[in-house]
């Protein structure tokens, strides 16, 4: 898995909510530079039925932008785009590429962080999208099928539902604390909910604990539910991401950036 973070300046402090209308236009804007990176790619990736092959999230109260993808041609592909050109351009909204920085998450990294004792953090709306409905609720079940399907996009193999659904009943839920919200996308609006979930999965096995760390690291990474390329579902596991550097401090740890190479990093 990787993460772009770009670091951008704009002119005057962000005001409103970014997860709507902007963070749509900027999904259209990563499938732009991906074509004149890739005219294919960014064809593929657009006519793509299955899920999304890369998650935003505009975190511009802290100025960044965040681009998760377990693609490594669409990753490579984006950091020669922002090498070159540094404006993005979102119509009422305009930024100035200042740092741009690939961290990665491999197995071997996302095993190294393993706890049975986890919290997940929701940081933008969250839903699931069933028979023509929104489903604004951390139900798990639909939470591993979201994870069970990022899984299988970076792993290229199948989780058997029969088998994953056992071990989610011993998953327990230490503390709960979310709230629904609206976002408009500007022609249809979305119920989500935010906040957090602190789970156990101390009453499973330890091979089927680290199952389902892995799972949820994958889901994390990627956003769970609906509409994450649009910045829907986006969330931060913790102790795989250290939650309190990150509603500490503005800026991404240094200790978690890996770039690759010196000529994959802008400073001005």
């Amino acid at each position: 898995m990787y993460r772009l973070c770009l670091k951008v300046d704009f002119p005057a402090p962000f005001r409103g909510n970014p997860v709507g209308v902007l963070s749509r236009r900027f999904h259209a804007f990563v499938l732009k530079s991906l074509q004149q990176e890739s005219p294919q790619l960014s064809q593929e990736v657009h006519d793509r039925k299955e899920r999304q092959v890369f998650s935003t999230h505009l975190l511009l109260n802290r100025g960044e932008i965040w681009i998760n993808t377990p693609d490594r041609e669409i990753a490579s592909c984006l950091q020669r785009y922002f090498l070159q050109e540094e404006e993005i351009n979102l119509l009422d909204w305009r930024g100035t590429v200042r740092e741009l920085h690939c961290q990665t998450f491999d197995l071997s990294r996302i095993d190294e962080r393993f706890s049975a004792n986890l919290t997940l953090y929701f940081l933008t709306p969250t839903t699931f999208y069933q028979r023509k409905n929104y489903y604004p609720m951390p139900e798990l079940k639909r939470l591993f099928s979201s994870a069970a399907k990022v899984s299988e996009i970076v792993t290229g193999q199948r989780i058997d539902w029969e088998s994953l659904e056992p071990l989610i009943y011993p998953v327990r839920i230490e503390d709960l604390n979310v709230r629904t919200g609206r976002v408009s996308f500007g022609e249809f609006n979305v119920i989500g909910f935010k906040g957090k979930m602190a789970i156990s999965l101390k009453a499973l096995p330890e091979e089927s604990q680290r199952m389902i760390w892995r799972l949820l690291a994958y889901g994390s990474l990627m956003g769970f539910g609906y509409k994450t390329a649009w910045g829907l579902g986006q969330t931060l596991l913790d102790p795989l991401d250290d939650a309190r550097a990150f509603f500490r401090t503005p800026g991404a740890s240094a200790k978690n950036r890996e770039v690759f190479g010196n000529a994959q990093t802008r400073m001005k």
